[in-house]
């Protein structure tokens, strides 16, 4: 079931550098965020179409980001925090993962603004060439 009224939402990311797995903390994001980073994603500047969507990705994910489970991440020896109650608290904590942990932010948003797909049904409706010969069609 998906909460909607939910405080703290959690997704598990693999990193790729590390291998380790990080447990992160968002909020969903609201109607005009999901329509802008949409909107975003490319740009046209006269004649060209800019692929912006790294780009998007971390600007979007440091937004709605608001943790992650402690001891994942560490800053010169020392494992840093998102948690205000914690001793190992930083409050640019999200610069941090901005700057120095960007695949991790962008692949947070990008489960959370692309990732809900169309669930399929064994009745889909199932598209082929005309002239196909190994298609259903071919044989009527």
């Amino acid at each position: 079931m998906r909460d909607l009224t939910a405080p703290k939402n959690t997704i598990e990311i693999q990193d790729g550098s590390s291998g380790d797995v990080h447990e992160m903390y968002y909020r969903r994001p609201i109607a005009s965020e999901m329509a802008g980073y949409q909107a975003a994603l490319f740009e046209r500047k006269g004649k060209k179409v800019l692929n912006r969507v790294y780009q998007t990705r971390i600007e979007y994910g440091t937004k709605i980001l608001t943790g992650f489970k402690p001891g994942t991440f560490g800053y010169e020896g020392q494992a840093i925090s998102a948690d205000k109650a914690d001793k190992g608290y930083r409050e640019d904590w999200q610069r941090i993962l901005r700057e120095l942990a960007p695949d991790v932010v962008a692949a947070v948003a990008q489960q959370v603004f692309e990732g809900t797909g169309v669930a399929r049904g064994a009745d889909d409706i199932e598209f082929v060439t005309e002239g196909d010969d190994t298609s259903p069609l071919s044989a009527a």
